[in-house]
């Protein structure tokens, strides 16, 4: 048996301008803005303004505890009084258990009055700015719907996406072995259904990732293991190797500044093992060169939190060079292309694989690797102090309390031993040892 009743929904969840009562005088003078809005002239009735200037009236019920929209006519052909006519003629119906409108009519203009997963996800995308998300984020974010979501759910109403579309996306991902962005893909899909249903519960009748199980359909996350070399004459070698990258090089300029770039960044990132996204994003701005200090804003950290980061003597002038070689850019290491674009991963891991080291030996990650297994085999730190300048979560709950400053002497003291440490062991004494 169907249930027929009028939807209810507060202006504050639809997003919708409210006067009191509307009056004629007020439909008339809506404007159009540059995205469609809503204006409710009460009980269940709303005019939608577009940005061409088309105007219509919607009635919203429901049927079966499924929402409909239903068009009653554009305006002004279709006045605020019938409009009103219209829909009382319509709750009389839901009142009496009579579907107002016959079920083909409501099917087809809920298709086409429905938002596509897009629309909510571009929805979704802006509200991430709002919330403080990283720009890395948020990028990763807009990448992998283009490239795998909206070829497959992009252009369907929300509504009609199944809980076998998005296992879809997973298997593509799956096949080209793209196995940890199919996680973060899925997790983002997810994000838009869960959010869209907390902000608008009336638009959005579930969240079919919901029956997924995302271990059954990609396998359970394996614990990601980088690469190290700790021993002293291999990563001696290691340092000085990336310290020579591209230089006599017989190139272009826009190349050599792009070989400068990636060579200056991977010495400060041997020095500083920060991740190396921050590395590569690093504006001067974030530096203090006279209280030697690098100070990553919370929103680029994956832990949402401000780090200090003392800079050594050999990290100065690492940005010493780096100044010189791009003295109008806002970026530290600006990629060849223009000094407002960051170089992208990839330069990294070619300029390493150039070298001669491959993907089994070293990548940009493995520096954290290699100074917290030589910090902590030395000793001369403590766990946490070593901890904290890795941005590592340390201590009971009352102690994770975070202070940006915590332990700070001895990070600075720690940082200059670390880069007087990877001085000594490039040096020709150990080389030729």
């Amino acid at each position: 048996m169907c249930t027929f009743s009028i939807l209810w929904v507060t202006d504050q969840q639809k997003g919708t301008h409210m006067a009191t009562q509307m009056t004629a005088t007020g439909a008339k003078n809506a404007k159009p803005k540059n995205k469609e809005y809503t204006l409710s002239a009460g009980e269940s009735l709303y005019l939608v303004i577009k940005p061409s200037g088309v105007k219509s009236w919607l009635f919203r019920y429901r049927v079966d505890n499924k929402s409909f929209k239903k068009s009653l006519g554009k305006y002004p052909a279709l006045t605020l009084e019938k409009a009103r006519e219209k829909r009382n003629a319509a709750k009389v119906d839901l009142a009496n258990g009579i579907d107002p409108f016959p079920k083909k009519v409501h099917e087809k203009v809920h298709t086409k009055e429905e938002k596509t997963f897009k629309e909510w996800a571009e929805w979704y995308i802006e509200t991430l700015y709002t919330d403080g998300l990283s720009d890395t984020h948020i990028s990763r974010t807009i990448k992998s719907f283009k490239k795998d979501v909206y070829p497959i759910i992009g252009d369907m109403p929300i509504n009609d996406i199944m809980t076998r579309d998005i296992i879809k996306i997973l298997h593509v991902m799956k096949e080209r072995t793209a196995i940890e962005s199919a996680r973060k893909t899925f997790s983002s899909i997810n994000r838009v259904f869960s959010k869209a249903i907390s902000n608008f519960p009336d638009d959005i009748n579930r969240n079919p990732t919901s029956d997924i199980s995302l271990s059954d359909v990609i396998g359970k996350k394996k614990t990601v293991s980088y690469p190290v070399i700790t021993d002293d004459k291999e990563l001696g070698l290691l340092i000085k190797s990336i310290s020579e990258y591209g230089l006599g090089e017989q190139e272009g300029q826009q190349t050599l500044r792009g070989h400068s770039s990636t060579r200056l960044a991977l010495m400060m990132l041997a020095h500083v093992f920060t991740r190396p996204s921050n590395v590569r994003l690093a504006e001067w701005e974030e530096i203090d060169l006279k209280a030697k200090q690098w100070i990553i804003p919370a929103s680029k950290m994956k832990t949402k939190k401000e780090l200090i980061v003392p800079l050594s003597k050999q990290v100065l002038k690492i940005l010493e060079e780096a100044k010189e070689v791009s003295p109008l850019s806002k970026l530290v290491f600006p990629s060849n292309r223009s000094i407002t674009s960051p170089f992208s991963d990839a330069a990294m891991v070619g300029a390493l694989r150039r070298i001669g080291y491959d993907r089994s030996e070293i990548v940009a990650h493995s520096f954290r690797g290699i100074f917290s297994t030589i910090a902590h085999e030395d000793k001369t730190y403590s766990h946490d102090v070593i901890e904290t300048q890795l941005a590592h979560t340390v201590g009971s709950q009352v102690s994770q309390a975070y202070n940006r400053a915590k332990h700070l002497p001895e990070r600075v003291e720690m940082m200059q031993w670390y880069s007087d440490h990877l001085e000594h062991i490039m040096s020709d004494e150990v080389q030729n040892g």
